[in-house]
């Protein structure tokens, strides 16, 4: 009996446990593409861009993973659309016919289309964009060092992080962490004080999917550390010299991380609802070809309480070994079955031994929550070589107060950003 093809388009946290789920069938032949030829472990992504972590330590080799996955095969490339009617999936101008595909492209950043974000902000959904706001901010405190000049000194040491998810608070409490510990050892000539963090959310609160008991806790948190709260801000528009409030302040900084909401990164020729995500029925396929799914953050499906599930990573794992089971059940002639997401809860680190930490009812705060953050990160995270050498970063962060890795990558040169400096009203 001739071998099924199954495409795996993406290598997140969807597709890895969609491959999981599939391998060692000899019935199956499955394909896992992908335009970067590693797994990336995005929840730490954060630590790479404030210099807590080395960008390999949360990368894994794709086909180191599949070493032992016979029926599984890995294809370097990018996606440019699929052929539904064919069957057909287009890499790099090259057909790759499957009998199911399973797309989770993931989710990019969002403007909301407002002006000068994507050309002076700062995104952070890859290894690179992280790459960058770790030389970003190193190059600003060595430019810092060097000028004489006391406003183009104030706009280099300002860091503007948009959005108050979990994204931005624990950017932001890494970045205070940062200011805390590294930059008053590292550079005498720079006082702390000089150094502003402001975190930006248009809402009256952080953290909109969290509990308010667990809000006004990172927010005091984040206070004590000496992050300003901009809650109830919305941003217009960010300019080469700083950012605009729809109050009218201007906030000068050189120093702008959007982390104010994602979109999916859906397939050209998909067709896609809110949010660029694309529609499936309960069982994650299209309607319109039952042999395409979608999965994780690209995936559009409400819950019983009639709100699309979460752009979280445990779903992506979720819907893609449900994927993977309903197309083993499509083989064997069975009836698919609805997705059900398992909420795990939630967790948001917020600096040194502090997190929170909401499971169900419960909910738990400081050290205990950073615990349990810790251990979930690390079981997650793919490759023991990796486990191991994050574990000794955080070990050796927490024992002497010190980031591990400050090595700047390219400096940034700021001289393009100069020009005439707007009114500034903060």
């Amino acid at each position: 009996m001739q071998r099924k093809r199954v495409v795996v388009l993406g290598a997140g946290f969807a597709g890895l446990h969609a491959v999981r789920v599939l391998s060692g069938r000899p019935d199956i032949e499955v394909v896992l593409v992908d335009r970067n030829n590693y797994h990336l472990f995005q929840p730490l992504l954060y630590q790479v861009a404030t210099a807590g972590l080395e960008a390999p330590q949360i990368a894994f080799p794709i086909r180191a993973y599949l070493r032992r996955r016979s029926n599984v095969r890995f294809l370097l490339g990018r996606a440019e659309g699929a052929d539904l009617k064919d069957q057909v999936l287009w890499v790099e101008g090259r057909p790759l016919p499957y009998d199911y595909l399973i797309i989770g492209t993931g989710s990019r950043t969002h403007d909301f289309g407002l002006p000068g974000v994507a050309q002076h902000a700062l995104g952070l959904k890859t290894l690179d964009e992280a790459m960058r706001i770790r030389d970003r901010i190193l190059s600003a405190c060595e430019e810092a060092e060097r000028t004489q000049d006391p406003e183009r000194r104030r706009a280099l040491l300002t860091f503007v992080v948009v959005g108050g998810g979990p994204t931005g608070v624990e950017l932001a409490g890494a970045l205070g962490e940062l200011r805390r510990h590294v930059i008053a050892r590292d550079y005498p000539s720079l006082h702390p004080s000089e150094v502003r963090i402001a975190l930006v959310e248009s809402a009256p609160h952080l953290l909109g999917t969290f509990k308010p008991g667990s809000r006004t806790y990172a927010q005091r948190f984040l206070e004590r550390l000496g992050v300003e709260l901009r809650l109830g801000e919305r941003v217009v528009e960010v300019t080469p010299q700083g950012v605009r409030l729809h109050s009218g302040t201007f906030i000068p900084s050189h120093n702008v991380i959007w982390s104010a909401g994602v979109s999916g990164h859906p397939l050209p020729g998909l067709p896609t609802t809110r949010g660029q995500r694309v529609a499936t029925t309960p069982a994650l396929f299209l309607p319109e070809a039952p042999s395409v799914y979608v999965v994780g953050d690209l995936n559009y499906l409400e819950g019983p309480d009639d709100r699309p599930y979460p752009q979280v990573a445990p779903a992506a794992m979720q819907q893609g070994a449900w994927a993977a089971r309903n197309i083993l059940r499509s083989l064997r002639k069975e009836p698919q079955l609805p997705f059900r997401y398992k909420d795990k809860g939630s967790m948001v680190t917020l600096g040194r031994s502090h997190a929170i930490a909401e499971v169900g009812p419960l909910r738990i705060y400081g050290f205990p929550a950073w615990g349990a953050w810790l251990g979930v990160h690390l079981y997650y995270l793919v490759g023991l070589r990796n486990r191991l050498m994050v574990f000794s970063n955080w070990a050796y962060s927490y024992l002497t107060y010190d980031f591990a890795v400050r090595v700047m990558h390219h400096r940034h040169s700021f001289a393009e950003r100069e020009g005439p400096s707007p009114q500034v009203l903060s």
